[in-house]
């Protein structure tokens, strides 16, 4: 356990957290081995709160979220390897004796839905109807193969769903297939946060698409529309900090600017080259990995359930690259 001074460092978004009420923040003591990727030290989870019984989780994967409810627990997205599933587990523990109930996923990437093999059995599995079939599209990998037996037992069919969990108000949406054809945003009207799952990666200036599973620049833009039209105040993303209502909406519009620029110039018959030039982009070699293993944000094909076998074909463009995603669109 990291000292007081440690911790207070750590916590981001502090100014916000001290206005929803007071603040806490706890640090695992313990890191299972197989937590961190690529060689990578393994980092412990950090676990912040936003309300009484409200709390986000950033590390091993992308962000989870804990809910405490009347007679037990409501995580949404579980991290990316079963040791990181099992610390989330310990975390909830240390917030309250209460049980976990049940589990909400945002998608069916890898890091945010291969920790569900150390979650117990029984619990109640909600995604939306996609995301489950993504799910077990990947069941012949050793991710997948992990998971078996924690498949959604309840799929979301609509576009928006209200429920009472655990005698919480949640509602769950879902309006078109965006950074895959299954995301699922989770909503607490009562306290107006929203955790958007990879929607909002806060780390990639433009959006996070996996082609290979359906997902689209158009459908994002739906997406997000949908996400700015409700009440929410704060967001907590698939990765990196909270955000802001105007934080999200710059990030749209931006996105909307440089999807309508590739979308001009691809209609001119200019190449894909020409477009980057045009943007003054630089090469794929050159920009920043995009994630796709265990670790990575959005992890893909080869990073745990999500993508159906051989999806990950030589022509799909990397779910980071914006501009051959919509360049690829607009020459379907």
């Amino acid at each position: 356990m990291r000292n007081k001074k440690q911790a207070a460092k750590s916590f981001r978004g502090a100014a916000l957290v001290l206005t929803l009420g007071a603040a806490a923040l706890m640090v695992s003591a313990q890191q299972g081995p197989a937590g961190g990727a690529g060689g990578r030290a393994p980092q412990p989870l950090m676990v912040h709160q936003l309300k009484p019984n409200v709390y986000w989780v950033e590390g091993a994967g992308g962000n989870s979220a804990v809910i405490v409810g009347n007679n037990g627990v409501i995580v949404v997205d579980t991290k990316t390897t079963a040791p990181a599933g099992a610390e989330l587990v310990a975390d909830v523990a240390k917030i309250t004796p209460k049980p976990i109930t049940t589990v909400i996923l945002t998608h069916s990437d890898g890091d945010h839905v291969n920790g569900l093999a150390s979650f117990p059995a029984g619990i109640a599995i909600i995604a939306q109807e996609n995301c489950k079939t993504e799910m077990q599209a990947a069941g012949n990998t050793p991710a997948g193969a992990a998971i078996a037996d924690h498949m959604p037992t309840r799929t979301v069919t609509k576009n928006m769903e209200d429920a009472t969990i655990e005698g919480v108000h949640l509602r769950l949406l879902h309006f078109a297939p965006a950074h895959t054809s299954g995301d699922l945003m989770v909503y607490l009207p009562d306290d107006k946060i929203m955790f958007t799952g990879d929607i909002v990666a806060a780390q990639s200036p433009y959006p996070l698409i996996h082609t290979e599973k359906n997902g689209t620049s158009d459908g994002w833009i739906t997406t997000m529309n949908g996400i700015l039209a409700t009440d929410a105040v704060t967001f907590v993303p698939g990765h990196g900090d909270v955000q802001m209502k105007a934080d999200l909406q710059k990030r749209l519009a931006d996105t909307a600017a440089r999807r309508d620029q590739i979308k001009a110039l691809a209609a001119q018959g200019k190449s894909l080259d020409d477009v980057r030039q045009g943007l003054n982009e630089p090469p794929p070699a050159a920009r920043p990995g995009g994630g796709g293993g265990p670790g990575g944000p959005g992890a893909g094909p080869g990073g745990g359930p999500g993508a159906p076998a051989g999806a990950a074909g030589a022509a799909r463009p990397n779910m980071a690259d914006f501009t051959a995603i919509v360049y690829g669109e607009v020459k379907k």
